[in-house]
């Protein structure tokens, strides 16, 4: 905005100068064209006066000269000119403004009338005058620069460009986008004032919402594991024909997978809520060892290989052993769960980084951009919940310096770096 009013400014201000600068030199020359005219008038009536005169002063670059015409009929209309005359005295030339004309005397006979006038001094003036404004030109512009980009910006537009930067960099938990600015500027505070209220409001819904979330998965708990275990007793109860024990482990299927599904928004919302602050150094080389060993059946079952490359120093990191537990088991089962038969699992783990990349049956990249949302799934596998990759994200969020890259090169790949 302010680069806007600056450059408009400047147009104006450039225009208003050229167009005075124009006008100053008209009325200048206007002036010395007025002197002409009224030097024609006083020598036409001395020419009447004495018909032998020829001319009063020397015709140099101030005087006059008439010349006798043919008999005939002439245009007495007078003709403005600007001329240079070289002139002995000085060794240059000069500037002269002349007036041209014709005029009859007593018997009739037409005369040429020219009068010359120096312009020498009203040029120096113009010079001057025109350097003048060009200085004057100058310090507004600096005046207009050092105003918007100084006096404004820091003086009237510090608060509002502090309470956009407070905006870009908000993210959801903070109560208060900006303390208040004191400013003279009442539409600022009253945007601030306004825009920390709707935050107010955007984390009251939020914080309904975990904790909705929270006290569902908490509550619905219990009656899952009740259920579940009245569908194992059933299953072995022996009346059961084949087609009732199917839709009987049709429904253990889909109960274990919502029992999974609520584990993990409880799991999300306890993250989220900050219940895990148990910060200390954590050993990954050991967890991954730990989990790779505790899935040795499930990977022998699905034909996997998994490849451990291990660096001299073992990747050690500041964080909560749970979440680092959820991090890695996450990206894990991620990697079974998405793996074809007899494909490849290669763990690389380094001092401030560790990978996890492995052989699937989609061969193209995936959307960095919605992978991490939660109930996203870039297949129908039904042993995916949606959630595992968007537990990862969160986790990444609440701890600092982890950052995590997908990237892929004929196997998918997710990097934690720190």
């Amino acid at each position: 905005m302010l680069g806007y009013l600056s450059v408009g400014i400047i147009v104006v201000l450039t225009a208003w100068v050229v167009i005075f600068y124009a006008f100053m030199t008209d009325e200048v020359y206007d002036n010395i064209d007025d002197g002409l005219k009224n030097s024609k008038t006083e020598i036409i009536k001395k020419a009447y006066a004495n018909p032998q005169v020829e001319s009063f002063l020397p015709f140099g670059t101030n005087g006059f000269r008439i010349t006798p015409l043919e008999p005939g009929e002439y245009s007495r209309k007078n003709v403005f000119s600007t001329e240079m005359i070289y002139m002995d005295a000085d060794d240059n030339d000069e500037p002269v403004r002349m007036l041209t004309t014709t005029f009859i005397d007593q018997k009739g006979n037409p005369y040429l009338l020219e009068i010359r006038t120096s312009t020498i001094e009203a040029d120096d003036l113009l010079r001057d005058f025109g350097l003048a404004v060009f200085i004057l030109y100058l310090a507004l512009l600096v005046s207009i620069y050092l105003i918007n980009h100084i006096l404004l910006k820091r003086a009237v537009w510090s608060p509002f460009y502090r309470l956009l930067h407070n905006l870009k960099t908000y993210t959801l938990g903070q109560r208060i986008v900006t303390p208040e600015t004191q400013t003279p500027i009442k539409e600022f505070t009253d945007l601030q004032r306004e825009i920390n209220k709707m935050i107010e409001r955007i984390e009251d819904m939020v914080e309904q919402q975990k904790t909705f979330v929270s006290n569902a998965a908490h509550e619905s708990q219990t009656p899952l594991a009740i259920i579940n275990n009245k569908l194992e007793l059933l299953v072995e109860a022996e009346d059961l024909n084949e087609h009732q024990i199917n839709q009987i482990q049709s429904i253990h299927q889909s109960l274990t997978r919502l029992i999974k599904l609520n584990k993990s928004l409880l799991m999300l919302a306890k993250i989220e809520n900050k219940q895990f602050v148990q910060y200390q150094e954590v050993n990954l080389n050991q967890i991954v060892k730990d989990l790779v060993e505790d899935w040795e059946d499930i990977l022998a079952y699905k034909q996997l290989e998994v490849t451990i490359n291990e660096t001299p120093t073992s990747s050690t990191i500041f964080m909560d052993k749970g979440l680092a537990i959820t991090l890695v088991q996450n990206l894990l089962k991620n990697a079974i769960a998405h793996n074809t038969p007899n494909g490849q699992i290669v763990i690389d783990l380094q001092t401030h980084a560790f990978s996890i990349r492995n052989t699937s049956t989609v061969k193209v990249p995936l959307d960095e951009s919605l992978i991490y949302n939660r109930f996203y799934r870039s297949t129908t596998n039904e042993e995916s919940t949606g959630l595992g990759l968007a537990l990862v994200q969160t986790i990444i969020k609440v701890t600092p310096l982890l950052s995590i890259h997908y990237e892929y090169n004929g196997m998918h790949c997710f990097s934690i770096r720190w």
